[in-house]
């Protein structure tokens, strides 16, 4: 049996003040993660295109990939990416052999780093307990209980490959059991192994944060796993109850056996979200603003009276907003005792702002 992080994705903010450059801090902030990943210089690649609505993108070697300047967080800041896939995984260790898992959770929780997704993967290669025929066994029987609402999708077949996937790829947890071996074979790779049985747990958003949080009071990787498996599937013995009442039922000593007779674990999603702040907004934006202003002050020579013009003229065809902006609106103006506006009065404001400048242009 092997316990391992198989999966490791987080974002986190990209503070950048009004005097500094984007570019230079993605510089710096490319430098910053690589130096802690052990990544020498020359392994830092720039790629040509950043997925994900990133507007950079670098290969830190060959497995690691960091993305940087995208999508704003619920504090108005630009949010980097960093994803390692099960290679990436195996690259971090290889190179770090004097950090852990925690020791990279810690820094990234340094870095005010939100984790998205983690995956702890139990690798069986010997199948002396529990083997897949079981396994698909107990679920067609439905002689399980799970923290899912669907039942478990079974793919393939025992002799091509079975997969047993339990919740979507949207869902918080998502368990997927399936024939690693015959996975490795079918995408023509070297596998040693005569058995391999992966037991993926997939953990996404909120219960991400709270696994890395856990991970970094855990002293026993391997028993927590399996208390975490526990709590997420519990086979029972057999039985002619129906699915409903499952729970009921005794776990299959196999099972427990399976998993080292671990009680089954807990898990809580993290709630540290922070207010929307008018002035946190304003942090962020103001770069965009004063460079917006400037821009239109110079294009009609410093004239104050244009200028003036060029901003009403702005406004009046400018204020399109949808439904998430027009909610955020209304939080920054009862944040200032200011009455909420709705669309009608959206509309009037806009009406103003018109009227002024057809005044304005009267000849007297």
């Amino acid at each position: 049996m092997e316990i391992k992080i198989d999966y490791f994705s987080a974002t986190f903010p990209l503070y950048l003040s009004a005097e500094e450059s984007i570019l230079f801090k993605v510089y710096e902030t490319v430098k910053i993660i690589a130096t802690y990943l052990n990544i020498k210089n020359y392994e830092i690649i720039k790629s040509k295109y950043a997925q994900n609505n990133y507007n950079y993108q670098y290969q830190l070697g060959e497995y690691i990939t960091l993305r940087l300047d995208g999508p704003m967080n619920e504090n108005y800041h630009k949010t980097c990416h960093l994803e390692l896939k099960g290679e990436g995984c195996r690259d971090y260790e290889s190179r770090n052999p004097d950090k852990t898992w925690k020791d990279l959770i810690l820094f990234m929780a340094e870095q005010n780093a939100k984790f998205k997704r983690i995956d702890i993967a139990i690798d069986d290669y010997e199948g002396k307990e529990i083997t897949l025929e079981y396994l698909s066994s107990k679920i067609l029987k439905k002689q399980y209980s799970s923290i899912f609402k669907s039942d478990a999708q079974p793919h393939g077949t025992l002799e091509s490959g079975l997969t047993l996937q339990f919740g979507s790829h949207n869902s918080p947890t998502q368990l997927v059991i399936y024939d690693k071996q015959k996975e490795q074979q079918k995408r023509k790779k070297f596998c040693d192994k005569y058995n391999w049985v992966r037991y993926e747990m997939r953990f996404r958003n909120k219960l991400a944060d709270a696994i890395a949080y856990k991970l970094c009071k855990q002293d026993n990787l391997q028993l927590y796993a399996y208390s975490q498996l526990y709590r997420i599937i519990d086979i029972k013995e057999e039985n002619n109850y129906d699915a409903r009442s499952q729970y009921q039922i005794q776990t299959d000593p196999k099972w427990n056996a399976f998993l080292q007779n671990v009680e089954k674990g807990k898990l809580e999603p993290i709630t540290h979200e922070k207010p929307k702040l008018f002035s946190t907004y304003m942090l962020t934006a103001n770069t965009y603003i004063s460079m917006w202003f400037l821009y239109h002050y110079l294009l009609v020579y410093k004239d104050p009276y244009l200028f003036e013009m060029e901003i009403y003229r702005y406004l009046s065809t400018s204020l399109a907003f949808s439904k998430k902006r027009f909610q955020l609106l209304n939080i920054f103006l009862s944040q200032s005792n200011i009455s909420p506006i709705d669309n009608a009065g959206l509309a009037l404001v806009k009406d103003e702002f018109q009227n002024i400048l057809e005044e304005r242009k009267l000849p007297f």
